[in-house]
């Protein structure tokens, strides 16, 4: 379950890169030219997706996982609901 988590939070990170390799993301402008940085990610997108995954996941330690990264975030009431009926499912 851990490796799966760590898929999925890995390709989470591939996506949150824009898609740019890591040469083409570090690559210095030429001189002359500019570079105009696009805005940053809205980091409630972000956050979101991360529920989305623990929800995929459907398990406890998913939800735990997102509860500790992001214990502060308005998300997190809903997290916690969520693993609670989930956790009141398991088999005793």
């Amino acid at each position: 379950m851990r490796r799966r988590l760590a898929a999925l939070f890995l390709a989470g990170l591939a996506l949150a890169g824009g898609g740019m390799s890591g040469a083409a993301a570090m690559r210095k402008p030429r001189p002359g030219h500019t570079t105009v940085m696009p805005p940053p990610r809205d980091p409630d997108i972000a956050v979101r997706e991360e529920l989305d995954a623990a929800r995929r996941a459907g398990t406890v330690a998913a939800y735990d996982l997102f509860i500790a990264r992001h214990g502060n975030h308005p998300l997190a009431k809903a997290a916690q609901r969520e693993r609670t009926v989930i956790a009141g499912r398991r088999p005793g």
